[in-house]
């Protein structure tokens, strides 16, 4: 799948549940999830210098960070054209990239919910979603 494609199904997967969710969230994460499958709410790490250097899931580093309010996503706007979030705007070069070797995970989710969870400093495009459900899987 290509990156437009995957920002095309991700857009047509929240269009057919908008009528039964307010918040959407793009994840990118190791664990492999089922549709259906609730998200554990995610941890904090306000300490680090990068917002990518993040201890490993279920280790004992990982297990004794914050739980934060919700499970922690990008946010995903249904009518941004172009715009994939934790990858940015597409252009014409990007349209061909295959999706699942532009990221450093195993699998990407279209999660959603219908309350926000508060977080006192988001890292720049993340959304919180309390109880998010995941309704798509990209790869």
């Amino acid at each position: 799948m290509t990156l437009i494609e995957m920002l095309n199904k991700a857009s047509e997967i929240a269009l057919e549940h908008k009528d039964k969710y307010y918040y959407f969230g793009i994840r990118y994460e190791d664990l492999d999830r089922e549709i259906g499958d609730e998200c554990d709410w995610s941890k904090d790490n306000p300490d680090r210098e990068d917002e990518r250097d993040f201890p490993v899931y279920g280790t004992e580093e990982y297990d004794d960070l914050p739980t934060l309010d919700g499970t922690s996503a990008w946010s995903f706007d249904i009518d941004r054209a172009n715009y994939l979030p934790g990858y940015g705007k597409l252009r014409e070069s990007d349209f061909e990239k295959d999706a699942e070797r532009q990221f450093n995970t195993y699998h990407c989710y279209v999660v959603a919910g219908n309350k926000l969870g508060r977080h006192d400093c988001p890292d720049d495009g993340e959304i919180l979603i309390k109880d998010a459900v995941v309704i798509g899987k990209l790869f």
